[in-house]
């Protein structure tokens, strides 16, 4: 991580893709939205209040999910992507779309799938139209 955290700092958007394991994001994905912790901070009395270092700046992000089960609810998707925009947001990103890819198990289905590559395509594009003049003006410590 410590090679992803400047990267982070210095970006506007991020993009946050997991496939759906047991109806939810897989560790790895949980791991990696765990080690963002670094960039809260909180008051010494707890419980107590806190803020992000990443929030007040404009950031963006989408999000997105794939599992093998049709549907969002039965499946896990919708805990899937709850599982990363709550964190995003409470660090300060605001979630500009959401993507759930559904009836996808075996590798390169995906493929299959013209209208999900498309949109998925299109929700890069705007988020990098969206974030392609932002300028950190403040780099928060880790």
């Amino acid at each position: 991580m410590q090679f992803i955290y400047p990267k982070i700092i210095e970006s506007a958007g991020l993009i946050l893709v997991s496939p759906v394991h047991n109806y939810n994001i897989t560790a790895i994905m949980k791991s990696f939205i765990d080690r963002l912790y670094c960039f809260y901070d909180f008051d010494d009395e707890r419980p107590g209040n806190w803020s992000s270092r990443l929030g007040k700046q404009g950031r963006k992000a989408v999000i997105a999910a794939v599992g093998e089960q049709i549907g969002d609810e039965e499946s896990g998707m919708n805990l899937a992507l709850k599982a990363m925009r709550l964190p995003l947001e409470a660090l300060g990103y605001e979630i500009i779309a959401e993507l759930s890819v559904t009836g996808v198990f075996k590798k390169g289905k995906v493929l299959q799938y013209p209208e999900s590559l498309n949109s998925a395509e299109s929700l890069g594009k705007r988020l990098g139209n969206i974030v392609k003049d932002y300028k950190t003006t403040d780099f928060p410590e880790i």
